[in-house]
């Protein structure tokens, strides 16, 4: 007898796990995954795998190899079937399941991981179809809600908070190490503060160059990067390197040389700050799980229109699961 086709989804998020665990689980290329069927959505706050089988629990097994997932840090993660996954990834493209409630990145992010998908000849038809529809639902949710009301993302959360520490932004410098589109982001919204000192370091020097030309900024190489810090106020570090940027010894010398505070936003999954930096004099890191303290403001404004959002989605999934499901029946009836 033939086993029905099942959607499964088996992943890790802000939800379930610090960024400590998260971090060793990010997926920054194709990985173990090469010729799989999966889409793979990998962002700051979440890894998640998706795909179809007959096996569920051997699929569930076959993931777990291939993310090299470690048997005490198992309970991190959730397993999801069928309609359950339908509901999550309609949610997810939402921005309902974001940590910051409605926030418009994750929509790209999800359309980023399902057109990488198609390049590589990841994805399968039922994937195919799962994902479009989870990015009209992403749409259509903003549309007939106001849950995106203010374009609020983690980018834009971490600029308030500099805010917060400073009555006046122009005069200040800043160094943003990374240019991805996080460090793009951060400088688009420090060029609104209209912030005159904007640094730009990465490892590849044209590439820092090229986005310090976008946004009227200095780029700087890299081995420059110390000598840069000794009169920073700000530092945003947002790189996908799988090593540690800044180190607290390298900092802690750093610090003898000024007087002033330095304000460090690691924005990186895995992280780019040692956070044993946190505890040296004169230095404020906040990393991404310390955006939970200016996120929580956002809540109370946005649970309104999120229960207007989580009536659209659950309506959609509904519809969306019916035609799946029939879709998923049909593979095991033709082959019987």
């Amino acid at each position: 007898m033939l086993n029905k086709m099942n959607l499964i989804l088996f992943g890790i998020s802000h939800k379930t796990a610090p960024v400590e665990i998260r971090e060793k689980y990010s997926i920054t290329k194709k990985n173990n995954f090469d010729n799989k069927q999966y889409i793979i959505l990998s962002t700051c706050n979440r890894t998640e795998v998706y795909t179809t089988t007959c096996s569920p629990q051997e699929t569930k097994n076959e993931i777990i190899r291939l993310l090299e997932v470690e048997y005490e840090d198992l309970d991190y993660f959730y397993f999801l079937k069928d309609k359950d996954v339908v509901v999550h990834i309609f949610r997810v493209a939402s921005g309902l399941d974001s940590q910051i409630i409605g926030e418009t990145q994750i929509l790209g992010q999800v359309k980023h991981a399902y057109n990488k998908a198609k390049e590589f000849g990841m994805n399968n038809k039922y994937l195919d179809d799962l994902f479009k529809q989870a990015i009209e639902v992403g749409k259509l949710v903003r549309e007939k809600t106001d849950i995106s009301k203010g374009n609020i993302s983690i980018c834009s959360v971490a600029i308030k908070m500099i805010k917060t520490f400073f009555n006046e932004m122009e005069n200040k410098k800043v160094l943003i190490i990374g240019t991805g589109k996080i460090g793009e982001l951060v400088a688009q919204y420090l060029l609104k503060e209209k912030m005159s000192y904007i640094f730009v370091a990465n490892r590849t020097y044209e590439k820092a160059k090229e986005l310090a030309e976008k946004i009227n900024a200095k780029a700087i190489k890299f081995d420059q990067l110390n000598k840069e810090l000794i009169d920073a106020d700000i530092v945003v570090s947002a790189t996908a390197s799988p090593h540690l940027i800044l180190k607290k010894n390298v900092v802690e010398e750093i610090m003898k040389f000024r007087e002033k505070k330095l304000f460090i936003f690691d924005l990186a999954l895995p992280r780019d700050v040692d956070p044993e930096i946190r505890n040296l004099k004169n230095v404020i890191l906040y990393d991404l799980d310390d955006i939970n303290l200016v996120v929580e403001e956002n809540y109370k404004r946005r649970l309104k229109e999120a229960e207007k959002a989580e009536k659209i989605v659950k309506e959609e999934a509904e519809k969306i699961w019916q035609q799946l499901e029939k879709k998923l029946l049909s593979v095991v009836e033709q082959a019987a």
